[in-house]
């Protein structure tokens, strides 16, 4: 895929290094959490529309926890799910948006073969000591909601997310100590999966 066909979606200053950030137009920085997130894709997304140049891919690439998989590893994730949504009290399924026509679990067409994948779990909480659904592989706290906007308007998703945390007590100190050699990861892969 071409870098010019994609738009990359980061969240957090801490996960940018000085390359990522001369991706100028084809990046967005979008905050953390669900609502951040999706605020900001939505509206450079309405921006490149206007103008004619809506992405071929919105690739999201940030940090995540996992008990799957070790610390220093990328993972693709192309099916997410709302981690915090729960309205089990009225029948629905955890992560079941009540009077939504998506299903609970939102996939996206797989376009990365060369690294193991996981379903994402999204929600606006650092995860450290408490249970994870066993559906969910990796947890992080944008990615569903940019796979919602995507798959809404018809946009190729990817999501690349570097493990930083074992979600456990010390989840904090590991992200703190492992988010900045992420950054240097993830532009090597993005680099590595595009061409100029």
């Amino acid at each position: 895929m071409k870098l010019k066909d994609c738009l990359i979606v980061i969240a957090h200053k801490d996960e940018l290094n000085d390359d990522f950030r001369k991706l100028n137009a084809n990046l967005v920085v979008t905050g953390v959490g669900k609502v951040n997130a999706a605020y900001h894709l939505t509206k450079k997304l309405i921006e490149l529309k206007a103008q004619n140049r809506l992405p071929k891919y919105v690739i999201n690439m940030g940090s995540a926890g996992s008990k799957k998989y070790k610390k220093g590893s990328l993972v693709y994730c192309y099916k997410f799910v709302q981690r915090d949504m729960d309205c089990t009290v009225f029948g629905y399924e955890k992560g079941q948006t009540p009077g939504d026509f998506l299903p609970l679990i939102i996939e996206h067409k797989k376009l990365i073969e060369n690294l193991p994948d996981g379903v994402c779990g999204t929600g606006d909480s650092f995860v450290t000591t408490e249970e994870v659904d066993s559906r969910i592989d990796v947890v992080e706290m944008e990615a569903y909601s940019l796979a919602k906007i995507c798959k809404l308007e018809k946009i190729d998703f990817i999501a690349i997310k570097y493990i930083t945390d074992g979600l456990d007590e010390t989840g904090h100190d590991d992200w703190k100590n492992e988010v900045k050699s992420s950054s240097d990861v993830m532009y090597e892969y993005l680099m590595s999966l595009t061409e100029a």
